[in-house]
């Protein structure tokens, strides 16, 4: 019995060490996340640890979404897909936003066919936060708001059947109009 007592108490002390070091290691990664959220939320754009909280994550695409930088924003889905359906929603909603401002100011500019995608786009965004997160109202007005902005109709020969050539030309936009205050 003797014999056994030392060779037990080395190894709980191994475990012990181990769990310290674990511990050490957690508490350090929450540390870094914290403080890349705070530089987020300062305004200064910081990059994220490999194994980033989802929180953090989160932060880091409202960050460039706010920026007008989608495209960088959406490279962070994948550390968001652990995150609860509140984060989830949010940022899909912060894209939307992005993306339904760039489609503003590219309808200012008269660029309408760009303005048409990046609407498109929004309103993916906005029906993705309406899935995490159904009853979302802002989402919801925003929906509608670019629904109303770029219809949803299938147009006449968009199967692909007809030459291109003899296709009659469009002669107006999937842009009816710009709504302009409520209904």
């Amino acid at each position: 019995m003797r014999r056994l007592v030392f060779p037990a108490l080395l190894a709980w002390v191994a475990l012990a060490a181990g769990a310290v070091l674990w511990s050490g290691w957690q508490l350090w990664g929450v540390a870094t996340d914290n403080r890349a959220i705070r530089s987020l939320a300062g305004g200064s754009d910081v990059a994220l640890r490999e194994a980033a909280d989802p929180r953090a994550a989160h932060a880091r695409a409202l960050f460039l979404a706010l920026r007008d930088r989608p495209q960088e924003a959406e490279a962070l889905l994948p550390a968001l897909a652990a995150a609860p359906p509140g984060l989830r929603s949010e940022y899909h909603y912060a894209i939307g936003n992005a993306r339904m401002r760039m489609g503003f100011e590219r309808i200012e500019r008269n660029r309408i066919d760009e303005a048409t995608a990046l609407v498109n786009l929004a309103k993916a965004s906005y029906r993705e936060t309406l899935r995490a997160r159904p009853g979302n109202f802002d989402a919801k007005v925003n929906l509608d708001l670019a629904m109303r902005l770029v219809r949803d109709m299938p147009r006449e020969g968009q199967d692909g059947d007809e030459d291109p050539e003899t296709r009659p030309r469009r002669l107006w936009t999937d842009l009816p109009g710009l709504p302009r205050g409520a209904p």
